[in-house]
């Protein structure tokens, strides 16, 4: 059910691909990406440390969007798990925002996905303490006014 969802994601007009990836860096699947394993979890690792400094503010990032590498991506991102769209264009996000909730909740329902996502979670503080912080990654925690112990390498 997985791919077929990043397949239907995948397939609208000006999406280039996407992938699901957990809070633990987990990547379940991707579908038309060009980029490996390795690069997707690099990503990964920065989207979750942006939205693990949200959340450690007391604000919940349901959604993140930005423009990478000469492409557009949006996350929808669930308690546990986000899932990431590469664009061509930003006249396709708004009926891409609609896609990700739907395929969101389809996941949630889904019992072999839910099974996955139980040993795949993480908490969200734990991945602002794993590794070290580049300089965009501080700045950027920086003004969120968090300021934890998450400096000392």
């Amino acid at each position: 059910m997985v791919k077929k969802l990043l397949d239907e994601i995948s397939g609208i007009d000006g999406v280039e691909g996407a992938f699901i990836v957990s809070s633990h860096l987990d990547i379940l699947d991707k579908a038309n990406l060009k980029l490996n394993d390795k690069q997707l979890k690099i990503l990964s690792m920065h989207l979750m440390r942006i939205i693990a400094a949200f959340y450690n503010n007391g604000k919940k990032a349901s959604e993140l969007e930005f423009y990478w590498q000469n492409r557009y991506i949006i996350v929808k991102v669930s308690d546990h798990f986000a899932i990431v769209a590469f664009c061509r264009t930003s006249r396709v996000l708004s009926f891409l925002r609609i896609t990700l909730n739907v395929t969101v909740a389809k996941l949630l329902d889904d019992k072999k996905f839910t099974k996955w996502l139980k040993s795949h979670r993480s908490d969200r503080k734990l991945i602002l303490h794993k590794g070290n912080l580049d300089s965009a990654e501080k700045h950027f925690i920086q003004h969120l006014n968090y300021s934890p112990n998450v400096f000392n390498d």
